[in-house]
């Protein structure tokens, strides 16, 4: 009872400092102190010692912090939550070692923390003694204020007078911050999914069934079964192997090393190509995966069809390379953007997990270990993503190579406010940017200025932007400070130019 009560104590406490930290204000520096408590608070109610998957996430979830105090980045922020539900997850059942099987555990877990916070308040009776909350109890009670709500519609339309009493009632209601009320709530949901802890045995017995080793029905040398897939494996791998070689030949003659750019658009080239060949890849894996999802990895005679699949896997590398490629070239002729990067990381990630589905393949693993051992590979490549201030790079490299790739003004203007003193530039350097656009793309025709802002709007707009920046930046709160905006205010605010 006692530790209850303590608890409900510490879930009043730490919603009521979310709210002084995060209510009406933006993320920052709040984010990494909100943290660093509850990470304590976290310690102090639950000290035993921390499994290696909780310590990744509790990781993840203080690295993205400190990065949204650097960066201040959305994608610092979504990780940084997604890395929380992790981390809660891993902690929920320490015995298991699968960040996907955590993810549903958690959200099992924040579906329950209602129920669970109302059993920590200290009621005069016991626990067993109250209320028993069920799916039906829950749903009578949202009908209640549901029903309210219908009658009093139509008692408003049918009775003057108690409309002009509601209109009073709800003037007094306006006075009151449901915003404020919103961000107890929320800090209060938080604060218990954090240190509250409940319990799903179903989903607990699934997510302890996950095995890394398939095992053997002792009948793969005699099954016809197996045999005949060994076959149609081997024909079929052959065969796939064979198409993706020439592919792979004729990608590394016009795409590596004989591109040529006279000007066209390489948005088919790089979009539809990619989304295509990861799609392919993606199959790719999947047909090895059929194959060797049971009794054909203990089959003798498999060394035929392991090495065939080796070399389709293989070859998907090389072919996600050539993906690589082909963003390469459009990055190099149009500049970053943020699909651009995005597309790099997939590959990265999508590369390890082909060399994931290899060792799976050659020790016989599970569904379940490539599950595990991806999600934890994608989940770090996230991590990395998030370490840097994608806005501030994307500007300044692409006006840096504004004499050499296509500078897509308007989606330049579109960048946050951190990248700021990298947009700022003189009429005479846009002028250039124009001139260059023009001749990049094949003449003034189909650099129509209807298509692409002019140099004039965009400085009027960056221009426009600054003052406001600059202007309110003094406003803000300290709860919100991150030292990218703090880096941009000081660069503008003492640029002559501004």
């Amino acid at each position: 009872m006692r530790h209850s009560t303590t608890l409900f104590l510490l879930c009043l406490l730490l919603a009521g400092l979310y709210v002084f930290l995060f209510h009406g204000t933006g993320t920052g520096i709040n984010l990494l102190l909100f943290e660093l408590i509850i990470a304590t608070a976290l310690w102090a109610t639950r000290p035993a010692r921390y499994p290696p998957l909780a310590r990744l996430a509790l990781g993840g979830v203080l690295i993205t912090a400190a990065m949204v105090l650097v960066h201040g980045s959305l994608l610092a922020v979504v990780l940084n939550v997604i890395s929380a539900v992790l981390a809660i997850g891993a902690l929920l059942a320490p015995e298991l070692n699968a960040l996907h099987r955590s993810a549903v555990l958690a959200v099992a877990h924040l579906i329950a923390v209602p129920s669970a916070f109302l059993h920590t308040i200290p009621f005069p009776l016991r626990p067993a003694q109250g209320p028993r909350i069920t799916p039906r109890s829950v749903l009578s009670v949202t009908l209640v204020p549901l029903v309210l709500l219908l009658f009093i519609a139509m008692y408003r339309a049918s009775n003057p007078h108690f409309d002009q009493f509601m209109v009073k009632a709800y003037a007094v209601l306006d006075h009151i911050d449901f915003a404020l009320l919103g961000s107890f709530i929320i800090g209060l949901v938080i604060s218990g999914f954090v240190l509250l802890t409940t319990r799903n045995e179903g989903l607990l017995r699934w997510a302890a069934s996950g095995k890394d080793q398939l095992l053997s029905t002792g009948e793969g040398a005699a099954d016809p079964k197996v045999r005949s897939e060994r076959l149609t494996a081997t024909m079929l791998l052959a065969g796939l192997n064979v198409l993706l070689l020439i592919a792979n030949v004729l990608d590394i003659k016009y795409v590596w090393t004989g591109f040529e750019f006279d000007g066209q658009y390489l948005k088919q080239f790089v979009h539809e190509g990619t989304y295509l060949l990861l799609l392919s890849i993606v199959f790719g894996a999947g047909i090895v995966l059929y194959y060797f999802r049971g009794d054909l990895n203990f089959h003798r005679p498999n060394r035929v069809v392991k090495l065939l699949s080796y070399a389709w896997l293989g070859q998907n590398v090389v072919l996600a390379l050539s993906v690589g490629m082909r963003n390469y070239w459009y990055i190099h002729y149009y500049a970053l953007a943020y699909k651009r990067i995005g597309v790099a990381f997939f590959l990265l990630a999508l590369c390890i997990g082909l060399v994931l589905v290899m060792i799976k393949v050659h020790r016989g693993r599970t569904a379940h270990y490539l599950l595990r051992t991806n999600g934890v590979a994608v989940y770090g490549v996230a991590l990395v993503m998030a370490l840097f201030n994608w806005d501030g790079i994307i500007a300044r490299y692409n006006m840096d190579h504004r004499e050499q790739a296509f500078v897509h003004l308007d989606f330049m203007a579109g960048l946050s406010d951190k990248a700021l003193p990298y947009l700022v530039r003189s009429p005479e350097e846009l002028e250039k940017v124009a001139a260059h656009n023009t001749e990049l793309i094949g003449g003034a025709e189909r650099y129509s200025r209807n298509l692409y802002m002019t140099p004039e709007e965009y400085r009027a707009l960056i221009d426009q932007r600054v003052r406001e920046f600059v202007g309110s930046y003094p406003d803000h709160s300290w709860k919100e400070w991150n030292w990218a905006d703090a880096r941009a205010y000081l660069a503008l605010k003492t640029n002559p130019k501004n």
